[in-house]
This record gives structure tokens, sequence and C-alpha cells, in this order.
């Protein structure tokens, strides 16, 4: 076990368990979850800083202001055994998941077998973890979970999950069976003996938790009403969720919405085939994580086999968008030709009202002429950029200042990221202009058109 202390009652007890440890500390509340109640404290200032406040974060999230101290591994991996038992004493280890790429304590993306463990150390794992629910004669599914030290190649334990982990689904997908059918079977006193089950893990298998959260605004919530949902259909992928289209995310639980797990024959191809099902999913109406996982598994850390911890915080995450900051008049989305032949069930023709300018625009960007645009009516809007991008101004007559400075109509102009492209009132003839970006906008299509 990490080296550590019993219940602190105040910050004096505190200070005398992190001298004895030795710095740097883990403060954790004990009734402490998904990272809530952690703080890494590197010297005693920062402990004192600290110790209240993760008091105040385990009594409000958990009824609970325990907290303890325990020695901080620098470059940690996260690696947690599934166990079942019967309660009787037997029990079976169903390999071991890497739970290390995580953000401020909370899991991201989690995978089974762990990958680069020394030889040998997966058994070590299975068998203390097996050594441990036995000796509480454990009944039914459960997780033991370590702290891995890199430098040193030693594990310590951490704690036991008396539940079923939201990682689980890996697990399943490389042993071939359900542990929720398991629970029940046990309950229930249908459960064969576990000494008969032939089991023998297959492939490799990894999860990304998709969150209804913005990565470009420091992770905030993103609730609001899912307009599209599309999940790809592959071999090898499995999605839980609970959202379709028309779904409220509310702003008082947790954002997951949907759980992605791809299996493989191997580490590399599940790892490529996450990427992909990430790429080909939809989801519209609120913002998601789904770039910045696709990001994570394309990062050397990951894609090398060799996460930690922490690895995360030397990602830079990009977004491919831009924001509106003031939207104008009426400045809308439109396509060409638009939305036709819906009159005789209600819906109106949609599209542009200066298709000639549309299609010029997307001319002068190398797009499709008939990719979606924003089309301005009288006044514009001020829009900033996350991401560099190359855009044309066209239609009716009107100022553009980019970063404060005046730029042209009808060519194509290179925007910065953090860059902000003003759009202003319309001057002389015509009431419509079009601001095409190269490659178009994503948005989904609806009867035929992104209108």
């Amino acid at each position: 076990m990490l080296e550590g202390s019993e219940l602190l009652d105040n910050l004096d007890a505190a200070m005398l368990a992190a001298d004895r440890v030795g710095y740097p500390v883990m403060l954790k509340s004990t009734a402490g979850g998904g990272g809530i109640g952690m703080r890494v404290c590197r010297h005693a200032a920062e402990l004192n800083e600290c110790f209240d406040a993760v008091k105040r974060l385990g009594q409000n999230n958990f009824s609970d202001a325990g907290v303890f101290i325990e020695k901080y591994i620098e470059h940690a991996r996260h690696l947690e055994v599934q166990v079942f038992g019967d309660g009787a004493g037997e029990v079976i280890a169903l390999g071991v998941r890497d739970c290390s790429v995580q953000r401020r304590n909370q899991k991201v993306l989690e995978e089974t077998p762990a990958p680069n463990l020394p030889e040998g150390m997966a058994e070590a794992l299975c068998s203390a973890a097996i050594t441990l629910a036995k000796a509480v004669n454990y009944r039914s599914a459960g997780t033991v979970e370590f702290i891995f030290d890199s430098a040193d190649s030693r594990f310590y334990f951490l704690e036991v999950n008396t539940r079923l982990q939201v990682e689980h689904g890996v697990t399943e997908q490389v042993w071939g069976v359900d542990l929720v059918r398991w629970m029940v079977q046990l309950a229930a006193g249908e459960m064969r003996p576990l000494s008969e089950l032939a089991l023998k893990p297959q492939g490799h298998a990894i999860q990304a938790r998709l969150y209804a959260e913005d990565p470009g605004r420091d992770f905030q919530p993103s609730p609001g009403l899912l307009t599209c949902v599309d999940f790809p259909q592959a071999e090898g992928l499995r999605i839980d969720t609970w959202v379709e289209a028309g779904c409220e995310i509310p702003p008082y639980f947790d954002p997951m919405i949907a759980k992605l797990i791809t299996w493989a024959p191997t580490r590399e191809q599940a790892r490529l085939d996450l990427h992909r099902a990430l790429s080909d999913s939809q989801l519209y109406g609120v913002e998601t994580n789904r770039d910045y996982l696709r990001q994570i598994l394309l990062a050397a850390p990951f894609a090398g086999g060799h996460p930690w911890t922490r690895c995360l915080e030397d990602l830079v995450y990009v977004a491919h968008t831009f924001e509106v900051l003031s939207a104008g008049t009426q400045t809308s989305v439109q396509d060409y030709p638009g939305r036709l032949g819906y009159w005789a069930v209600g819906v109106p023709p949609s599209g542009p009202m200066d298709s000639r300018a549309l299609r010029l625009g997307n001319r002068l960007l190398g797009n499709r002429e008939g990719a979606a645009a924003l089309e301005i009516t009288m006044s514009g809007p001020l829009l900033r950029f996350n991401c560099a991008a190359v855009v044309a101004v066209t239609g009716a007559e009107i100022p553009l200042l980019l970063d404060d400075h005046p730029v042209p109509m009808n060519t194509a102009l290179r925007i910065e990221a953090g860059s902000r492209l003003s759009l202003g009132t319309l001057a002389g003839a015509g009431a419509r202009s079009y601001l095409c970006l190269r490659g178009g906008l994503q948005v989904p299509d609806y009867l035929g058109s992104q209108s």
C-alpha cells in the first residue's frame, strides 16, 4: 500500500502526516469518487490552502468531510482488476484495465488489456486482487484498483469499488462475458460455479466517454436539446447510450451521453477503429468532447501505449470551430439548391436568396458549389475563430474588419486562430451577403438540405 495517514481531524494533523510521508502528497476525501475531492500538494503552503476546500467537497458531494493523506506518485498509471466472487470464497479475475488517461482525476479513456506492462506484472496484479477478494468472501462484481509507479515498476493498492464500473464494457468485450447478467444470476441463485467457467481473453478493447461539455471553454457542461444524433454501426463497435434526437441534456447531472467501445484483434486496430467511430458520430445541438477524444487517440502517450495519469496536461486542444460573439440581424445557414419539393406537406422552399453569390464564394475557395455558408441579412455577425481558416465574403457590399483591419470582399482570406472577423452593415444595392468557409460548414441535413 502507498504510505499514508489515518483520517485527519484538523490541519495540524495533516501537516504532521505530510511531513512524515514526504512531499508531494495527495490529499483525498475518504468518500470521494470520480476524481472529486483530490488535491496534489507539493509543499506545506498548498496543503494549508487545500485542506478546508477538500473537506467541503467531501461534505457537499458525499455528506462526509473525512480526509486523509497518501504518498503521491509523480509518473503513475491507474490500473484496475475486474473481479467476480461467489461470496463463498471463490473469486476469479478478468484481466487488467488501464484507466490512466484522466482529466482532473476523472477517467476519459479506458482499455484492456493494459499495454506495455513489465513481464509478469499483469499476473501479479490479478493475484493480489484475488487474494484480497477471497479474504472477505467477496460476492458479485467488483474492481480492485492500483497505482502503478512506472519509474520503479511497483504497484500499490488504491481502493476497491464494490460495484460495476463505468468501464466494465471493455472487459466484457475482451472476455466475452456479460457481467450484469452474472450479477443477476448470482443474486437469483442461478450462477454456475466460477470454477466451471471456461474463459479466455481475446483481442483488445478501448472505451471513450462522450460528454456534453465544451473543451474549448474549460470543459464547462453544455446542456440543451439534441437536434441530431447519429452513431455509426461497425463490426466490433459497441455503443452504450441513452440519447436520441429530441433528448434534452439537463444541467443537473453528470454530462456523459454515451460510451463508445471498440474491439479488435490488436490494440492498434482498436485505437484506429475508435477514432473512426468518433469521426463518424454526429451529435448536434450541444457541444461535446468528441474532437478532444479524437485528439487524445492520436497523441503520443496513448498512441504509443504509454499513458499516465497526467499525460493530458500537455495536450493542447484545437477546436475546429468559430464562436458567434454577435449574431447580426438575421444570420442563417443556407446551402444550394436548398430544400425543395416539400410544398405538398407544408414545408416551403429553403435556400440562398442570392444563389449566384453563394456559389461564387464556394468557387473562390475550391468548395463544391452548393456547400453550406452563412447568409447575412442587413447587418452581419462578429465571429471569433478557434482555428485557422480560409473564408470568402460575396454578395451585397458589406464592410469587413479582420482584427479591426479592413479586408476586401470577393477574395480568399486567411484567418489565424484567435482572430476576430466583423461583418458590418450592408451598403448600397442588395440585402444578402455570404460568408463561405473552405470545406463548408458541418451541420446536419434535414429533408435533404442543410438550410
